[in-house]
């Protein structure tokens, strides 16, 4: 039981983290469907992903490049998936309080979100991964959501 915990949760992950990884990454984006928006948290959750899609010298993939070289990155997705969802909702209500986001069937960036040093390491991790992340939701919903094994 301890183990499942510790791979779907710490307490690193909460609304605050999810808030950061959305809005980061609807600076390069600029609009995400909900279905979208709820995958941001489970990617950022997992330090090897966010790790790998935050260096520099890692190219720009569509979901099923990055699930067929990096299969550990999806091995417990949709644990994450569901684990976070509470996060997600509360960090978009987060952005949407803040005027950040506007959601009308979609959400849109209201204005960009800024996160700097003083938010702390994992946030800049965040931060240069978001770009990457962008990418990846480019996919259609259907594709990011069977190529990253979401049971729903």
């Amino acid at each position: 039981m301890s183990e499942k915990r510790t791979m779907t949760w710490s307490g690193y992950n909460n609304s605050g983290i999810a808030a950061v990884a959305i809005g980061m990454t609807l600076n390069h984006c600029h609009s995400l469907t909900l279905a979208k928006a709820l995958l941001v948290m489970p990617l950022v959750m997992h330090a090897p992903t966010v790790k790998y899609l935050a260096n520099g010298n890692t190219r720009s993939r569509e979901i099923s490049s990055l699930t067929a070289i990096r299969p550990d990155f999806v091995h417990n997705f949709s644990q994450r998936y569901h684990a976070s969802l509470i996060h997600t909702i509360n960090g978009l209500q987060l952005l949407h309080s803040l005027d950040f986001i506007i959601y009308k069937d979609i959400i849109f960036q209201a204005k960009a979100f800024e996160a700097g040093p003083e938010f702390g390491k994992r946030v800049e991790l965040i931060t240069a991964a978001s770009r990457e992340i962008s990418h990846l939701l480019k996919s259609s919903e259907e594709e990011l959501y069977l190529n990253l094994r979401v049971q729903l």
